[in-house]
């Protein structure tokens, strides 16, 4: 299957919150552009739910970040996926918000 992993121009998203769900937003570096980050819930296997790195225009400028649109609020971690022995982020996600984290080199 291809991916689209153009730029997201700015209003291209749609989120899915509110109540018991929130967002999360995967800063990352542009050398990650195209790579899938894979989530999961904080202690739990990882199960390949995952998301393409994409550059997203902003008003303040080009970013690159992963966008998980719909989660049940708790604590998750993610990782560049299936990468075993790599960096991992924590993210806790609220219920009707946007929550963010940044995966630094």
């Amino acid at each position: 299957m291809d991916h689209l992993t153009g730029t997201s121009e700015v209003g291209s998203v749609v989120l899915d919150i509110g109540g018991d769900l929130g967002a999360a937003v995967v800063h990352t570096p542009a050398t990650l552009a195209g790579l899938e980050i894979e989530i999961r819930r904080q202690g739990a296997e990882w199960d390949g739910t995952h998301v393409a790195v994409r550059a997203r225009r902003t008003p303040g400028g080009e970013v690159y970040a992963a966008l998980f649109p719909a989660l049940e609020q708790g604590r998750y971690e993610a990782r560049v996926r299936g990468d075993d022995n790599g960096k991992v982020v924590a993210v806790a996600v609220e219920g009707a918000r946007v929550s963010e984290a940044r995966f630094a080199p």
